[in-house]
């Protein structure tokens, strides 16, 4: 039962009628604070106090009920929280991996040199050798273009006195651009090799002087 009394004269009342239990308070249609042994499902919705009946104290205070907007907008930014938060997770996840991996390629770093010295030399073996390999190329590509310039000049001859490109001769032909195109292909990728290896012994070199001077 609602009884719509003023606020302390209400008070009054239950405090002499209402030795224990609750009491719920919230606001009517007109919105004036009412105090109730029950809760209509109206002020429900718009939000009320539970009030002990024997001390008056607020025991909780429930918010309204929140609209269809209010409901889309919480579901919203609890998705974005969320995506936060795993984004956060990951980024955490992929922090740690990059640490650990550091540690590890510093470790390997620290055992395979002991100095500058010795990471300098594997350097310079690295780079001669591929050096060495792309001089060989070049010194046997001007014989191969020579070559298949006697080859193609022949079957031009052929050709012209009316006579057949035979299939050996063709077969010729392919294996020598064949043997060129791999030996240039060969030369381009050890020159970008070259390149990776002074760019990675640059880094690691700049990596183990620092090692090093920390271990001093």
């Amino acid at each position: 039962m609602i009884r719509k009394l003023p606020l302390l004269i209400f008070c009054s009342i239950f405090s002499l009628s209402v030795s224990a239990g609750q009491l719920y308070r919230f606001p009517d249609e007109n919105g004036v604070m009412t105090l109730s042994t029950t809760l209509p499902s109206a002020a429900s919705q718009k939000g009320y106090d539970i009030i002990d009946a024997e001390t008056m104290r607020l025991i909780e205070r429930v918010p309204a009920a929140l609209t269809e907007q209010e409901l889309l907008e919480q579901a919203a930014k609890q998705k974005v929280e969320e995506e936060a938060r795993i984004q956060a997770e990951e980024q955490a996840k992929q922090a740690e991996e990059a640490r650990q991996a550091q540690q590890s390629y510093d470790k390997t770093l620290l055992i395979t040199y002991r100095s500058e010295a010795d990471l300098i030399r594997a350097r310079d073996s690295d780079i001669a050798y591929r050096q060495e390999q792309i001089a060989m190329h070049q010194q046997k590509l001007p014989e191969l273009k020579q070559y298949l310039y006697e080859l193609q000049n022949e079957a031009a001859q052929r050709e012209l006195s009316g006579a057949k490109v035979t299939a050996n001769m063709q077969k010729r032909l392919d294996a020598a651009k064949e043997e060129i195109q791999v030996r240039q292909q060969a030369i381009t990728e050890l020159k970008a090799e070259i390149t990776e290896l002074q760019s990675k012994y640059q880094h690691d070199l700049e990596r183990l002087n620092y090692l090093l001077k920390r271990k001093q």
